[in-house]
């Protein structure tokens, strides 16, 4: 059995290294794609720099699974509004464009080498908060929607790809409240804050779990199923 081909979006993101630790010890090929301080370096909010992705990896060799791991909440400027006086329309752009569009304009890519023989996982990992059925405190706008808007990407994806090859899973999954530097600005209890390599053993786990009926599923941590 040849050895098993992952590609990791975002990875250098504390989870992103985490999840590349986690799957190389398991014996799979890890390539990494990001801005920085990655196998392929490329901007995924700009569409026209991913082209190069079909040349370099996808026409040699489709990947087995990719995890995507891309997405934003705050930066030196904006943290997550409070209030709709908050919300400032260049951040709910510029949320859209990380959030959404890096995860996008990868799957476009790939979408082009996808065969009836070679089945695939996609996992975007996104949020709880952009769960609208579970949203009961308001707040964090552009958060929260660039995240029920990815999820919805994800949800009909999974459709579109699913008439590609019955085996493809394309899912979605909260990977939990992680220590990083997108939680580092929060006052968070220690027990609801996990270090990256437990959530990385996490989604290990919940991927691994998966078949072809999650196909379209938002998960969290744990496996439990997210309303949309």
């Amino acid at each position: 059995m040849s050895q098993p081909f992952l590609i990791i979006a975002g990875s250098t993101s504390a989870l992103g290294q985490a999840l590349k630790s986690k799957y190389s010890q398991a014996g799979w090929m890890v390539k990494t794609i990001g801005r920085k301080a990655a196998d392929y370096e490329i901007d995924l909010t700009d569409y026209s720099a991913t082209s190069e992705l079909s040349e370099l990896i996808f026409k040699s060799n489709t990947p087995d699974m990719i995890i995507n791991c891309i997405g934003t909440l705050h930066n030196q400027k904006h943290m997550p509004e409070r209030q709709l006086s908050d919300l400032d329309s260049s951040w709910l752009d510029s949320s859209l464009e990380i959030n959404l569009k890096s995860h996008i304009n990868l799957a476009k890519i790939l979408n082009e080498h996808l065969t009836k023989e070679k089945p695939i996982t996609w996992v975007s990992l996104s949020a709880m908060v952009g769960s609208i059925g579970d949203n009961r405190l308001g707040g964090w706008y552009s958060y929260r929607i660039s995240k029920a808007a990815l999820n919805m990407f994800i949800k009909t994806l999974s459709l579109e790809w699913k008439r590609k090859n019955k085996l493809n899973k394309v899912l979605s999954i909260h990977p939990g409240t992680t220590r990083s530097s997108m939680s580092a600005p929060f006052k968070i209890n220690k027990d609801n804050l996990y270090e990256p390599e437990l959530s990385a053993d996490r989604i290990f786990d919940v991927i691994s779990n998966s078949t072809s009926e999650d196909n379209g599923t938002f998960s969290n941590w744990d496996g439990k199923v997210i309303p949309w």
